[in-house]
């Protein structure tokens, strides 16, 4: 075999190969042969040791704004997996068989790497030592947290969702030439049997285009009333975990609030109503709709069921909420779900998201906690702090342990 001088192998291995055709079915021996054929960097006693992180560079922070516009996640799971290259001769190290977890030796590969460890006293024990200690850093319980925005990340006395109901209902006069009269009733029921208003809007029979929608209901927002949140800020960036916005709102208006609160660095990307839906466009025969009547409807005792389907994807809809945490890859077993509606919350709830009812402190059905403030987030879930101070613990000790046979 070629020896490739300089080279940074994906994985420890041919950018060609795969692990279980290049290491799975080879005693020690024979990988030790492999890793010296390929330059790599080994240690006195012939271990491999792993000669960079080509896997990982940080992404920046990115937007859903469209199911074909994701950045990839950073995943320390997808970096190679080789602590258990030091296994007795004649082991097969295939990742399937090794227990603990996986991003705990991906991150002890990662010091290994930078410490550039070549002597002698650096043992096969010693680096065993480092693996049975690493894996007492478990997977843990919560990777990834999903925050709604109005509301939630602000409080409700802002005055922003009551400005929101007025825009939304001169929108619905000026725009929609909906009878004034009307406009109460008609917002109300739209709201609790769709989510929003303005996809109830669209389920009865309007069309309009969405752009101009939220421009229209929220380009004239008093946005100075969202005001810096800098203790929020602090909690969020010690919060060592993935952290998303999950909105109904558009991206422009998601945008501005975060920058009003001075929040536009703390999450790594927004799940927005663009992420789900489509522009509407309009052709001239969809000018002059047929409205279903809604209020008459109930008037005459129909039946929810019996409404029309919205085209637009929203919260609390449990098919639209399974949508958006597929498209931000999002296990919803392992993920905090934070919201002020009720509904959302109890749509979260039944998709499997672990629930944080934002601004009461009285818990509902489908609400795991309940918090009267989004800053009261430690006291309600400390378990996110422990999980990232105990793993920061026993990588710390490791490190310094590593130094210190390094320069022995």
């Amino acid at each position: 075999m070629m020896k490739m001088k300089n080279a940074r192998p994906h994985g420890l291995i041919g950018p060609d190969q795969s692990w279980g055709d290049s290491w799975g079915a080879l005693p020690l021996e024979a990988i030790n042969n492999r890793a010296r054929s390929l330059d790599q960097l080994t240690s006195a006693d012939g271990l491999l040791i792993p000669t960079g992180d080509p896997y990982l560079s940080p992404p920046p922070p990115f937007l859903f704004s469209s199911p074909h516009s994701r950045s990839p996640s950073l995943s320390l799971l997808h970096t190679p997996r080789l602590l258990s290259a030091l296994l007795k001769e004649g082991s097969r190290p295939l990742p399937s068989a090794l227990p603990g977890s996986a991003s705990a030796r991906a991150v002890a590969l990662l010091q290994l790497a930078s410490a550039r460890v070549l002597s002698s006293s650096f043992t096969t024990a010693r680096i065993m030592e480092f693996d049975e200690r690493c894996l007492k850093v478990q997977e843990p319980k919560f990777d990834c947290l999903l925050f709604d925005l109005d509301d939630t990340l602000y409080p409700l006395s802002s005055g922003i969702s009551s400005h929101v109901k007025t825009n939304i209902e001169a929108y619905m006069i000026e725009k929609l030439g909906i009878d004034e009269s009307k406009i109460e009733n008609l917002g109300n029921l739209l709201y609790k049997n769709y989510g929003t208003t303005m996809a109830g809007l669209r389920a009865i029979g309007y069309n309009f285009d969405y752009d101009e929608y939220h421009s229209f209901v929220h380009g004239r927002l008093p946005y100075d009333n969202i005001k810096p949140d800098p203790v929020l800020k602090q909690i969020l960036k010690n919060m060592r975990i993935r952290k998303l916005i999950f909105t109904n709102g558009d991206m422009i208006h998601a945008v501005r609030a975060l920058k009003r609160l001075g929040l536009e660095d703390c999450f790594e990307g927004i799940i927005c109503f663009e992420t789900l839906n489509p522009p509407c466009l309009l052709t001239p025969c969809d000018q002059a709709p047929e409205i279903f009547d809604i209020a008459g409807h109930f008037a005459g005792l129909g039946s929810a069921d019996d409404l029309p389907r919205t085209p637009v994807l929203c919260k609390p809809n449990v098919g639209a909420m399974e949508a958006a945490l597929r498209i931000a890859n999002v296990n919803p077993y392992k993920a905090i779900f934070f919201d002020d509606s009720v509904r959302n919350i109890q749509a979260g709830k039944r998709i499997g998201l672990h629930t944080v009812l934002v601004g009461t402190s009285q818990r509902v059905k489908g609400a795991d906690h309940a918090l009267e403030s989004i800053h009261n987030i430690r006291e309600a879930l400390p378990e996110l702090w422990e999980e990232a101070e105990k793993a920061e613990d026993v990588l710390y000790a490791d490190r310094v342990a590593i130094e210190t046979s390094v320069t022995a």
